[in-house]
């Protein structure tokens, strides 16, 4: 299992902007090359100081499984910075300054909560949560 690490807001910013390219080159990149695919996905996480995990996973589209398809999962696993140290204030800091464009009822908020906020920001169904960290 693999230990949690802590993340910025300035950097899951970063984050979600390279799910959305990578989304983007599943969907519109043509012929799957898992192996190239899985190269780029790595890299691109590096690029940003993250080392990923990726899993791939078949999946059934009406019960039907989709025979020479699979859906990557991947996983943050640490950092490519090895002297790097999370600094709290620096999160204060981002999430009083709403790094994220929070909604403004969302906006500012620290939450200790462990709950689905991540989920629900994604899903863009945060109302009420702010920060899960």
């Amino acid at each position: 299992m693999t230990t949690p690490i802590d993340i910025y807001d300035s950097e899951m910013v970063k984050i979600l902007d390279v799910q959305e390219k990578l989304q983007l080159r599943a969907r519109f990149g043509g012929p799957r090359n898992y192996n190239d695919f899985e190269r780029e996905i790595v890299e691109r996480f590096e690029d940003i100081g993250f080392r990923v995990q990726v899993n791939w996973h078949s999946y059934a589209i009406n019960k039907q499984v989709q025979v020479g398809s699979a859906m990557p999962e991947i996983t943050i696993t640490g950092r490519t910075d090895p002297d790097f140290a999370f600094d709290p204030d620096q999160q204060v800091h981002e999430v009083t300054s709403n790094v994220l464009d929070l909604p403004e009822e969302d906006a500012g908020v620290i939450r200790t909560d462990q709950g689905d906020v991540f989920k629900s920001f994604r899903s863009g169904d945060a109302h009420g949560h702010g920060h899960s960290h």
